[in-house]
């Protein structure tokens, strides 16, 4: 399968390793890169999508570039008739997300979106127990995110720290929220109650960079993430599922889980692009489609039109820490409850 990357910096360059792994094994042909800079990579560079797509014809095109570029590049991509594998948050806006789809159906092509936690064994077998009953009538779904990244996080890119492409939910934590979405089984839904409450502590960034969202629906569980990169101390981010049976603890960036604090055996991971690559040849179901991203979409613009305050909080080095945050985003997702229910003193 010939496939052509787009973006071989930050998270680019992990899809760039994957490619080369991948061809050695003969299921790829990395065939090229675009990128506006300089890259160190196996393959020919081209400056524009356009030039490689003339010159290379890949059948599969992988988009890691900017957020606000991913439709743009999309489209561009379904126009030669490849399909995409983009990077989260794959488009901004609802209307983005309708033309993306509505010419992926007219073309009969497909895009996945580079959710790689729907690949993970543990948040299989999760949505297995999930869906034979084993935790019994699920009533609420909590996501707790708790990191430390200093002021070198928003110098990565232009777009980082900026309001709409970034910010705890959309991007660090995004995982998080759209696993919620899908175990609650409201991903492709339009009838959300979107509940935000978003915060920065650096006054340059107009992103969020601590947030708490409750997402609702009609018959569904709550959803209640919290989230922060001003902790004391980073924590392996997990997805807490409050259920009548039991409850299960999913750490997504570890592929591990636990119902009732009993550690799960989980099946192997399974990668995004073999299994785009499979569904090609073999129809076998994707795992992440854009339109199991309905419902994030419209967090994520949600998130880009909120406002965002700016809340004192205490400098140490090359960071900023929000005192009181790494207890609170867990109580958050314990109780569902928002930071303000919780009496957070930055919500007053």
């Amino acid at each position: 399968m010939r496939v052509a990357l787009v973006g071989a910096r930050g998270h680019g360059a992990r899809h760039v390793e994957n490619l080369v792994r991948l061809g050695r094994t003969g299921q790829v042909t990395f065939i090229g890169v675009c990128d506006v800079a300089a890259v160190d990579v196996p393959v020919p560079v081209y400056p524009t999508l356009e030039a490689l797509l003339a010159e290379q014809h890949p059948e599969i095109v992988l988009v890691s570039s900017p957020p606000h570029t991913h439709r743009d590049l999309v489209l561009g991509a379904f126009e030669a008739g490849c399909d995409v594998l983009v990077e989260k948050p794959a488009l901004l806006n609802r209307a983005d997300f309708a033309e993306v789809s509505a010419v992926a159906a007219e073309q009969g092509l497909v895009c996945q979106v580079g959710f790689q936690s729907q690949g993970k064994g543990a948040f299989r077998k999760l949505c297995e127990l999930i869906g034979s009953g084993a935790l019994g009538d699920i009533h609420g779904i909590g996501v707790v995110g708790r990191w430390v990244r200093s002021d070198a996080y928003y110098h990565r890119a232009e777009w980082a720290g900026t309001q709409g492409p970034d910010g705890t939910l959309v991007n660090p934590f995004a995982h998080g929220v759209q696993n919620a979405l899908l175990l609650a089984g409201i991903e492709d839904r339009d009838d959300l109650g979107i509940e935000l409450e978003l915060f920065r502590c650096r006054a340059w960034n107009t992103a969020d960079d601590t947030s708490c969202v409750r997402i609702t629906a009609d018959g569904a569980p709550q959803i209640v993430a919290a989230t922060t990169v001003c902790a004391q101390e980073s924590q392996p981010p997990y997805v807490l599922v409050h259920g009548s049976l039991g409850r299960a603890v999913y750490w997504y960036d570890e592929d591990r889980l636990e119902v009732n604090d009993h550690v799960m055996h989980v099946p192997p991971p399974v990668d995004l692009l073999v299994n785009l690559i499979e569904h090609r040849e073999r129809g076998v179901p994707l795992l992440s489609p854009l339109a199991s991203t309905r419902a994030f979409t419209a967090v994520v613009q949600a998130v880009g039109r909120a406002k965002v305050p700016l809340v004192e909080a205490r400098r140490d080095g090359d960071r900023v820490v929000l005192d009181g945050i790494d207890d609170i985003v867990v109580r958050a997702a314990e109780k569902l409850a928002t930071f303000a229910e919780l009496g957070a003193p930055w919500t007053r």
